[in-house]
């Protein structure tokens, strides 16, 4: 069991990287062929159809994976109710957003055209249904479906956007096109995939619904706190500076989400393995965990904190210097999120959802109130304090939960043992000399 959570983790992370690598390449292109301004407008194509599904959720994705390692249940019925169900709640969001366009477009969502709204608005109902039916991957640990996906859509992303932007020059508009094409591409690959291995239908098993509704809307709640935490920002800045700005901003945390790309790997694999421990088991596998995330995010940090700026301008040209200003704030709130992510799989996977909710709704009010008054007085710095700020509270109140009733000290949270190092190492001796994979990122290894 060891061995297959580390070779998940490392297969899963690796494929991340990839998919990371092709994307600042993406990126790249976009930014210089469409300028600070219209790259500003793509990102809230980008941002808000996965900020529309978060709102319709309703934690299945977490009820998938509870439901499959915990009770039991048939993966065909979870997979046929979640088809139905993010089929139904995606055309209605999107229906909504549209309805409320006017006011959308002349506040949060400045700069966007209702063209670009209506080409985005497809993408919501296809990245809820990618999100049901990854957490029956994730339950099931077909991750490998998941992976090569994630990299092939990315580099048909990449050759779509050489071919739009540098050969024919269409601009805009073709950037908007270019998204809804590949989500449309990514769900028939799903599909498809997934029908080789379970037999789902579109019956709709209404018993089975509620409890999966039951169960999930303590992690809704969760899920839908956790996204406006990373998101709100976003939406602030478009309203009080304009595209632009936003533009350098997400470029600096596009950046600084590549070291979250190590505690989201860590914890999609490992969340299934805990709903399916005992609790003493839970507890020691998330303070391993913590403390080789934390350990590995941080050493990722240093580089990128030292030649980040440098980096910025020699990719994305000097109109994108402002980009490199937020990153130590954000690199300092990167660290911290990295912890709160994998304690709250250990609440989740416990279902204590309630204090998951309970550390990130004072967050979320506190990053929105900071960032009311630190965006006009800073401007996208001011944005990076209020993150730090409030992602370093989240962390510290899940900590004062999780200490007591797991029973470990701070320092096996947080601090790196002898173990950690050599676990480090062997990892990089086994994928110098290709031998097989050994023990478990998050196993429960001698001395804990």
């Amino acid at each position: 069991m060891a061995r297959r959570l580390s070779h998940d983790i490392l297969g899963l992370f690796g494929a991340r990287v990839i998919w990371t690598v092709l994307g600042l390449v993406t990126g790249v292109i976009l930014a210089r062929k469409l300028g600070p301004e219209n790259r500003g407008i793509l990102q809230l194509a980008l941002v808000l159809p996965s900020t529309a599904v978060t709102f319709v959720k309703l934690g299945v994705s977490q009820a998938n994976v509870y439901f499959i390692n915990r009770e039991r249940v048939s993966s065909e019925e979870l997979t046929s109710n979640s088809i139905v169900l993010a089929l139904t709640l995606g055309l209605l969001v999107a229906g909504l957003v549209w309805a409320g366009q006017s006011t959308l477009l002349s506040t949060v969502l400045k700069g966007l055209e209702p063209w670009a709204l209506a080409l985005t608005l497809v993408r919501v109902p296809l990245i809820l249904l990618d999100e049901y039916l990854y957490g029956v991957l994730q339950a099931i640990g077909q991750f490998k479906v998941y992976t090569t996906r994630m990299v092939v859509s990315e580099i048909l992303r990449l050759v779509l956007t050489v071919l739009a932007l540098i050969v024919f020059h269409l601009g805009l508009f073709a950037a908007v096109v270019m998204l809804a094409f590949v989500s449309v591409f990514n769900i028939g690959w799903l599909l498809i995939a997934m029908r080789r291995q379970i037999a789902y239908s579109l019956r709709l098993d209404v018993a089975l619904l509620r409890k999966q509704l039951s169960f999930g809307a303590k992690s809704y709640v969760q899920t839908l706190n956790n996204h406006l935490l990373l998101r709100a920002d976003n939406y602030l800045i478009s309203d009080f500076l304009g595209p632009s700005q936003l533009a350098f901003y997400s470029l600096g945390s596009r950046f600084t989400e590549m070291l979250l790309e190590i505690p989201q790997a860590v914890g999609t694999v490992l969340y299934p393995r805990l709903a399916s421990s005992s609790d003493h088991e839970i507890h020691l596998l998330t303070a391993q965990a913590c403390r080789r995330t934390l350990l590995l995010t941080g050493l990722c940090s240093i580089p990128l904190l030292i030649f980040g700026p440098f980096v910025i301008t020699l990719w994305y040209g000097q109109d994108f210097a402002p980009a490199g200003r937020p990153l130590p704030w954000l690199c300092a709130g990167a660290l911290a999120f990295s912890v709160f992510v994998i304690l709250s799989r250990d609440f989740t996977s416990r279902n204590q959802q309630r204090v998951n909710i309970a550390a990130g709704i004072p967050a979320l009010v506190s990053n929105v109130g900071l960032n009311l008054f630190m965006i006009p007085a800073f401007g996208i710095t001011g944005a990076a304090m209020a993150t730090m700020i409030s992602y370093s509270a989240a962390c510290i109140i899940l900590l004062i939960f999780y200490l007591p009733s797991a029973n470990v000290s701070l320092a096996d949270v947080l601090i790196p043992k002898r173990e950690d190092f050599q676990y480090f190492w062997g990892l990089a001796r086994r994928g110098m000399t290709r031998r097989k994979p050994g023990r478990g990122m998050a196993s429960a290894g001698a001395g804990e």
